[in-house]
């Protein structure tokens, strides 16, 4: 079984986003220390719209210059270190502006669908191309939706093929939400392996053009999040994620879900949650998966979840990191 270790690199979307410095830059950094030590690779889905209203505004602001600067030249070294860049679009950014001193946040153009077709068609090319001219012309040939927003499909996969993305992996098994921002519903998806599809990334298509290669997932008690808040209140500075900013967090009916009967939870790497790295390696092992695809953002990782995912890696389990060019090529 391959493990494929995918983080995306973003800042916080709220009232708080964050610095680019610690909610990027650092903790980038301390996962590129930990990649070379053990010799694997990692997958960061980099959110363009971003960078690309740091480009925007940054006339507004010395600081945003220095941002944009660091940012460009930290996705130019992930790439000569043999890291992959691909495609994260949280396209709210297209609304959002520098003043005095923050970033003003205008989320109601969260999802990518929110915008026209050929508006879409645009953005894709731009961010693509934004991306291409930054890291080089043999990355970007996967997305990952922001906030896994991905459906309906069949609304961005023109502008997909376009710009010759043929690889989604939104997609977490079970998974679903009701939220304004957050809206999706991956119940049908199959729970292992990838799969080939055309309009609908949870419905396996052996002729589709596109390639699923969904985030692992696992099914979770409520008792986990009661655990995970008190981990957060009362773990101390393990505990602390790395980011200065503050996440917008789920939808109030999400949430009670969550804390009253079982959901499904990706598999990732940060913070508590990376304590279930070991069970559900087991899990997908024993099921005979093909892939294990963890999750995670460079902002929520933590000196507790470092130490859990260099524990997990080092278990004998680094030479079976790949990225997704390696891994899938016959595929792409």
């Amino acid at each position: 079984m391959k493990i494929l270790l995918t983080l995306d690199y973003e800042l916080f979307f709220g009232t708080q986003t964050g610095s680019t410095e610690h909610s990027i830059i650092r903790p980038t950094e301390q996962l590129m220390q930990m990649a070379q030590a053990l010799g694997i690779p990692l997958v960061f889905f980099v959110d363009v719209a971003y960078l690309l209203a740091l480009k925007r505004e940054m006339r507004k602001s010395p600081q945003l210059a220095r941002d944009y600067d660091a940012v460009c030249k930290q996705i130019q070294a992930l790439g000569h270190a043999g890291h992959e860049i691909q495609l994260h679009i949280h396209s709210h950014w297209e609304d959002c502006e520098w003043s005095s001193g923050s970033w003003q946040m205008d989320t109601r153009r969260y999802r990518l669908h929110d915008f026209p077709e050929d508006d879409i068609v645009r953005l894709c090319k731009v961010y693509s191309d934004e991306l291409r001219n930054i890291a080089g012309p043999d990355h970007v040939f996967a997305y990952r939706a922001g906030g896994w927003v991905v459906q309906p499909f069949e609304k961005i996969s023109a502008a997909l093929a376009a710009v010759n993305v043929r690889i989604d992996s939104s997609v977490f098994p079970g998974g679903t939400a009701d939220a304004n921002e957050h809206r999706f519903d991956f119940r049908a998806a199959p729970s292992h392996g990838h799969w080939r599809f055309s309009n609908d990334p949870t419905q396996p298509d052996p002729s589709g053009q596109f390639l699923e290669v969904p985030i692992s997932s696992t099914a979770v008690p409520p008792s986990f999040f009661w655990r995970l808040a008190w981990h957060k209140k009362l773990g101390g500075a393990t505990a602390r994620q790395f980011g200065d900013g503050r996440a917008i967090g789920p939808g109030k009916s999400d949430m009670l879900r969550k804390l009253s009967r079982a959901s499904h939870s990706v598999v990732s790497m940060d913070g508590f949650k990376s304590s279930m790295l070991e069970t559900a390696h087991r899990q997908y092992e024993r099921a005979g998966a093909s892939e294990l695809v963890v999750i995670g953002h460079p902002k929520a990782l933590s000196p507790y979840s470092m130490v859990k995912l260099q524990r997990f890696l080092t278990e004998q389990r680094c030479r079976n990191t790949v990225g997704y060019r390696p891994y899938l090529a016959e595929l792409l």
